[in-house]
């Protein structure tokens, strides 16, 4: 058969007639048609449509999307949401000009592109013109780069709001318990070059450099007039222009550093001002410092922060205030956060505000661990002393002022010499010292706690650590585009947003959801129209179908409420 098709293709090209459309009629090449036969005798692969096919009626781009789609939940949420109280701009009233586009549909395009790894403004134009489920979410709308760029920069805080809208129908499908929130940072990188980012000692030594190059300049001059007329002349001219730009860039590295003397900053970053360099994480390099508090029940995230702090001591208490008002305020609420949130007056903070911490110590002993540790003395409340591993007391020897806190010292120099114990406890000449904080009875009994309850800080990280490589990884967000902590923030709180909507997704699915936003108008309705007569089929679940409300505007927005 393999050898008579080639025969057979050439007997029929001049026996078939064009073809004829089963739909209008309109004539095929007579290769084409040649082509179909001869692939069909050859070999049986699945045949697609000729591009040059006309249809009598055109498709639906509605027949595109299929019903489970995740963009047809997007679209669904951002439309009842009250975008003015959340602090989107209204479209501009002037008839003069091109109409705005609406910022339902620039929302719309950035949880979809936040939730697709497509981030750029430049990559969501493109997605607009090539992206199928993109042209149905906008309508064929097809915004400009800059347009959407402008969008996400002017909107740093509604961002915020919108991941908070977000939390509030987690809790009203009860996808959150709040019971149980983990808290955890992680640095995310900015836009900044390393080289770009200088403390005040690198400046210096830069300073330091620059002179020593000037001095060697000048002295390379002084050489040139000491030597003979016959010897080899030096360029003159090009070693005043070296050394006019190194006293150039002298002057305006003094000047920084004179800067930030004067502002008292350790660091400075040149491209974007306000990130820092995160030494705990070279990998990072120059970035910002990004917090989420998740639920135990379903990872879903609760509370998000980003600031340009190195460190996580001073996070723990505007964490875990956030998660309690996003959660209702919950009684017994307990947070859990690993030890780089170790710091008495967070801890305290968090305690008075009802909460029930769960925060290790992060105190650790010198020397490779040959000395013992603060935990291993105890604290004795009737003597206000401490005791020590070999069973002495140390007393409160004198008290301090730290930062407006007071701190305690207790010791006992007598005890310490010739004690057995000595050289496990201390390489001090006088002994050990302890020292104690105005806030520590609060840590102690934050201790005791964990002590008797140790498996609920062992789920921390299986709450918040997937949190963190979903959006860096899954999501492709392991650097920021915005520069500055408040538009860094705003791009933050809508990559949590994002994760919310992706969890969302695959815990209810788009059906599911689509019910329950239904099932949340129809409540309100109920509520701005008491007196008119509505039927309810199950208004306890919102997952099944409700009946319509009369003549009320179906496409009218409501904003989602606790």
């Amino acid at each position: 058969m393999a050898k008579a098709a080639p025969l057979l293709y050439v007997s029929l090209c001049q026996k078939v007639a064009p073809m004829k459309c089963n739909l209008c009629c309109c004539s095929l090449s007579r290769s084409y048609a040649l082509v179909r036969l001869y692939r069909t005798l050859k070999m049986s692969y699945l045949e697609g449509e000729h591009r040059d096919q006309e249809l009598l009626l055109p498709e639906r781009l509605d027949g595109y999307i299929s019903e489970d789609n995740p963009v047809r939940f997007i679209d669904a949420f951002v439309d009842q949401l009250d975008l003015s109280a959340c602090g989107f701009e209204a479209q501009r009233t002037d008839t003069r000009g091109r109409p705005g586009y609406a910022p339902a549909d620039m929302l719309k395009l950035y949880l979809y592109g936040y939730s697709n790894r497509t981030r750029s403004s430049r990559q969501l134009e493109r997605a607009c013109h090539i992206n199928m489920e993109v042209i149905w979410l906008m309508r064929r709308l097809k915004p400009d780069h800059k347009t959407i760029a402008e969008f996400r920069r002017k909107h740093p805080k509604s961002f915020k709001k919108v991941f908070r809208q977000f939390v509030f129908l987690c809790r009203r499908l009860g996808l959150v318990a709040g019971e149980l929130v983990a808290i955890d940072g992680t640095q995310l990188k900015a836009v900044n070059n390393p080289s770009k980012n200088l403390t005040r000692t690198r400046l210096q030594r830069q300073i330091k450099d620059a002179d020593q190059k000037i001095d060697a300049y000048l002295a390379q001059l002084d050489d040139e007039d000491a030597r003979e007329k016959g010897g080899r002349k030096l360029n003159r001219s090009k070693l005043r222009e070296k050394m006019g730009r190194l006293k150039a860039e002298l002057d305006s590295m003094k000047e920084l550093d004179s800067a930030m003397e004067q502002a008292g900053v350790k660091q400075v970053s040149q491209t974007d001002p306000e990130s820092r360099s995160m030494a705990k994480n070279p990998r990072i390099a120059v970035g910002y410092n990004a917090q989420a508090s998740a639920d135990e029940k379903h990872g879903i995230i609760v509370a998000e922060d980003l600031s340009n702090d190195v460190q996580d001591y001073d996070q723990l208490e505007p964490m875990a205030r956030q998660s309690k008002e996003n959660l209702g305020d919950p009684k017994d609420l307990d947070v859990t956060a690993d030890k780089g949130y170790d710091k008495a007056s967070q801890i305290k903070a968090v305690e008075q505000m009802g909460a029930r911490c769960h925060v290790p110590s992060r105190r650790n002993s010198v020397k490779g661990g040959k000395h013992y540790t603060k935990d291993a003395f105890g604290y004795l409340k009737t003597k206000d002393a401490y005791r020590c591993p070999a069973g002495k007391l140390l007393h409160r020897s004198y008290e301090s002022q730290v930062n407006g806190k007071t701190i305690y010292t207790y010791n006992n120099s007598k005890a310490c010499q010739g004690c057995r114990l000595f050289d496990r406890c201390t390489t001090k000449e006088r002994g050990r010292n302890i020292i104690r904080g105005e806030d520590e009875a609060t840590v102690e009994v934050v201790r005791k706690r964990m002590a008797k309850e140790p498996e609920k800080y062992k789920r921390r990280g299986a709450t918040i650590e997937k949190v963190f490589g979903t959006i860096k990884w899954a999501m492709g967000a392991e650097s920021l585009l915005m520069k500055g902590v408040e538009k860094s923030r705003g791009e933050w709180s809508l990559l949590c947003a994002c994760y919310n909507l992706k969890r969302l997704i695959t815990l209810v699915g788009v059906k599911g959801l689509l019910e329950a936003l239904d099932g949340l108008v129809f409540e309100r309705r109920i509520a701005l129209y008491p007196k008119m007569p509505i039927q309810l089929v199950n208004h306890a679940n919102p997952f099944e179908n409700l009946r319509s409300v009369g003549n009320l505007d179906t496409n009218q927005r409501y904003q989602i409420a606790a």
